[in-house]
């Protein structure tokens, strides 16, 4: 059974923890990514992890390349300036999305771990 995609959002001072659970699906993947840069820019937070370990299903490439862009224009309209570290796999996380965003110059890298993520952020301070 299908179980909708859904966030919890914690603060750890400047970093905002974001563990995603349930099925991926494009709509609600940019609704929900929007929300947490919205979150994130209100509470000052300058870094994002992103941990989607939970998260099943797949988008397409196009929808994968649509969500990076809709999302690269997102923050840059908005005046954004995050480091982003994604922590999950395949088939659910590829890493596209986020190439698409590096490719607008926005800091952002996909992990594995989310011991990784946190080291990586730590070296980018906000």
């Amino acid at each position: 059974m299908k179980m909708d995609l859904h966030i919890e959002i914690e603060f750890q001072e400047v970093l905002l923890v974001v563990t995603a659970r349930g099925s991926v699906a494009f709509e609600t993947a940019l609704r929900l990514f929007k929300h947490v840069f919205d979150t994130a820019a209100e509470h000052r937070a300058t870094r994002i992890l992103v941990d989607a370990l939970a998260v099943d299903g797949e988008l397409a490439v196009f929808e994968r390349y649509q969500l990076g862009s809709e999302l690269g224009a997102y923050l840059e309209q908005h005046q954004m300036n995050f480091k982003v570290a994604v922590v999950g796999g395949p088939p659910a996380v590829t890493g596209f999305a986020v190439r698409v965003l590096q490719n607008r110059d926005i800091v952002a890298r996909t992990f594995s771990h989310q011991r990784e993520a946190l080291s990586w952020l730590e070296k980018h301070p906000g």
